[in-house]
């Protein structure tokens, strides 16, 4: 076939216009040429890719040695779980979402379906983790990742990251998972065991109720026996006394038997209590010795420490709340039940924690040497005076971004850490001149040098996460402001009496305008978003009774869903806040932390039992917690500075029903937060 296209080749000529045709083609080609040195190549951005290997790295970002310090874990980990932990490290998301990126790469690689996908966007500072298809039907995946995400993100100190700062997360992440799916699996293990152990015990406590049971059939029959004739003869001789004209003499009743399953039930409701007494004593043990342990050797190696603590935690609060059951019940079998699940919970969760404290015990034994640790809390201290001076960077450049009233919680957050510092650092000075002649002194220096450096660390922390702390609140505030447009728009839609939802209509607009103004000049976000929230449930419980049960329990339980969701973001802030404050009225605080605490899981249960009344409770009066915001100088850690806080009565009026605890935790964090910031 001929080509339909044809090539001209023209010589060059020699004229006078053949030299100038020539010419002006070479400075075309030269100011090309400049464009494109000038302006540099076209940036092109990084789509979904399919990864290669445990580490794919498109652009080379790292050395042939960090690939290998990231995929030697990777490969360990892959052949004791055979499951894929793979890398990526890319400039950006090409405007993405983070998880949606990691999502589209994670369904065209290797582990799309047992595999773990870990992106480190190197330009953009930050890191995201995705899991497959197998492993995300897994409820325990989702926790598992955030863990090891927020340890990945921990070592992220700049923007854009370096390459070592890019392997060091790496590493962390795959780490974390890896100590996690140890303990799963040791877990997994002594429970086998312990059901083994379980059954050879049922199988010999069966053949001793047998034997057992054998006497006691033989002991009843004689006693039945025994009964039967003793009321035979009674009643015989009863019958001779009236016919010889005597008076039948008064018998003694009968003592009825011991109720043996009430007693059983006193029992076990005895020991279920003891058990708690007991377990809240090891907690709180086990709590400072986990606080000495992040300070003695970091917040990372004692992770899995915490998670276990805060497992025999709630274990004990649900051990408290079945508790009540008990004392409210009068039926002995439901008495013995609750004991039973109060014990066996306890039996789960306090094990692994005195597990965590022998390691951190042994660890201590390894470094008892009071030198090696000297050495290594200076080595420390350097490092925090360094976040030190990068936190004063971070809260001058955030301080643009969001109003002062919103940073005033972080303003003296330096000078407390740097109060901190110099605390620490005269410890150890103190510690260095007496480790020989008063090593007990010593110790003692050191341990405080350590504690001031666990709450510097604290003070610096909370200015490096303050911006995403910010934007999330004011992420739950546009939330709040759409959810409540729309319910206005459907009260169009609805056979509503527009003119008795007149007024509260009004104040719906009104919020709406509050929540508007607060996100453009950011002025107290967390106020006008608990306006918006009372205002929707208002009108909530006006509109529901107007819907069909099925657009109901649907609109209730996505609301319901959302308070509840920000009411565990919103405490979460709070205890940020109130980390290593101090002041005797802080115990106050943290008691309705706590109680905001369970007001959530009352949520969660009520919203499984009825939708339709999660987001629609009344609201009553709740105790604000804090009336001004904490004072601390950053004082040495030996000093206890006296606290204004005080508890305040909400000015709500009086006392009403008592509110539903989706509503009720979502008021107290708000309440909380509100007053810190």
């Amino acid at each position: 076939m001929r080509s339909r296209f044809r090539v001209r080749v023209v010589p060059f000529t020699t004229d006078q216009e053949g030299h100038v045709t020539l010419i002006r083609r070479l400075c075309i080609g030269a100011v090309m040429m400049a464009a494109m040195l000038l302006g540099g190549a076209p940036a092109f951005a990084t789509e979904p890719l399919t990864t290669s290997g445990f580490v794919s790295d498109p652009d080379g970002f790292l050395s042939e040695e960090q690939r290998e310090t990231i995929e030697t874990p990777a490969k360990s980990f892959y052949s004791t779980y055979t499951t894929y932990i793979d890398v990526a490290v890319i400039p950006n998301f090409s405007g993405q979402e983070p998880l949606a990126w990691c999502e589209a790469t994670l369904e065209q690689s290797r582990s799309a379906q047992q595999g773990i996908l870990y992106v480190v966007a190197y330009e953009k500072g930050t890191s995201v983790s995705c899991a497959g298809l197998k492993l995300a039907k897994d409820a325990s995946t989702r926790p598992m990742l955030e863990g090891a995400l927020r340890a990945a993100r921990n070592k992220h100190k700049t923007t854009p990251l370096t390459p070592e700062e890019a392997v060091a997360g790496s590493r962390t992440f795959i780490d974390f998972l890896r100590s996690d799916y140890d303990f799963r699996a040791r877990n997994a293990a002594e429970n086998s065991k312990r059901r083994q152990a379980e059954e050879k015990r049922r199988e010999e406590q069966k053949k001793e109720e047998n034997k057992r049971n054998l006497v006691v059939n033989i002991f009843m029959s004689a006693l039945v026996v025994t009964v039967i004739v003793s009321n035979l003869w009674v009643w015989i001789r009863k019958e001779r006394e009236l016919e010889q004209g005597v008076s039948p003499a008064e018998f003694e009743d009968v003592a009825p038997p011991v109720d043996t399953v009430r007693r059983d039930a006193l029992r076990a409701a005895a020991e279920a209590r003891r058990r708690l007494s007991e377990a809240e004593e090891q907690v709180r043990a086990a709590e400072e010795d986990w606080n000495f342990a992040r300070a003695q050797f970091g917040s990372a190696a004692a992770e899995q420490y915490g998670r276990r603590l805060e497992a025999a935690k709630a274990a004990i609060a649900r051990g408290f709340g079945t508790y009540k059951q008990i004392e409210q019940t009068s039926d002995s079998h439901a008495k013995r039940r609750l004991a039973t699940t109060i014990t066996e919970d306890l039996d789960k969760n306090l094990p692994p924690l005195q597990d965590a404290r022998k390691e951190f015990a042994a660890q201590r034994e390894k470094r008892s040497s009071l030198p090696t640790q000297l050495a290594d809390a200076r080595e420390r201290l350097v490092e925090e005076l360094a976040d030190l001076e990068r936190s004063k960077e971070e809260l001058s450049s955030i301080a643009g971004l969001y109003s002062e009233s919103m940073l005033a919680s972080l303003q003296d957050n330096p000078q407390r850490a740097a109060a901190l510092l110099e605390s620490a650092r005269s410890a150890l000075d103190t510690a260095s001149a007496h480790i020989e002649a008063d090593p007990t002194r010593a110790a003692s220096a050191l341990d405080t040098a350590q504690r001031a450096l666990t709450m510097a660390n604290a003070q610096t922390d909370a200015i490096f996460s303050a911006k995403t702390d910010l934007d999330a609140i004011r992420d739950r505030l546009g939330a709040a402001i759409g959810a409540l447009s729309g319910d206005i728009v459907e009260v169009d839609g609805l056979e509503a009496d527009t003119a008795l939802l007149a007024p509260l209509l009004a104040d719906a607009r009104a919020a709406i305008a509050l929540g508007q103004r607060a996100l453009v000049n950011d002025e107290d976000p967390l106020g006008a978003l608990e306006n918006l929230r009372d205002v929707e449930l208002r009108l909530e419980a006006v509109l529901a009774p107007l819907r069909t049960q099925e657009a109901a329990a649907l609109k209730a339980r996505e609301s319901a869903q959302r308070h509840i969701r920000d009411a565990d973001a919103t405490l979460a802030f709070a205890r940020k806040s109130l980390r290593n404050r101090q002041g005797s009225a802080l115990f106050d605080a943290n008691k309705l932390l706590r109680e905001a605490e369970q007001a959530i899981g009352e949520a969660r249960e009520a919203l499984n039992k009825d939708p339709l009344q999660a987001p629609n409770a009344p609201r009553g009066t709740i105790m604000t917690p804090l009336s001004t915001r904490p004072r601390d100088t950053g004082a040495p850690v030996e000093e206890v500075s006296d606290d204004p806080l005080t508890l305040e009565p909400d000015d709500r009026g009086p006392q009403r029903s008592r509110p539903h605890p989706a509503t009720r935790a979502s008021t107290i964090h708000n309440n909380v937060t509100g007053r810190i910031l």
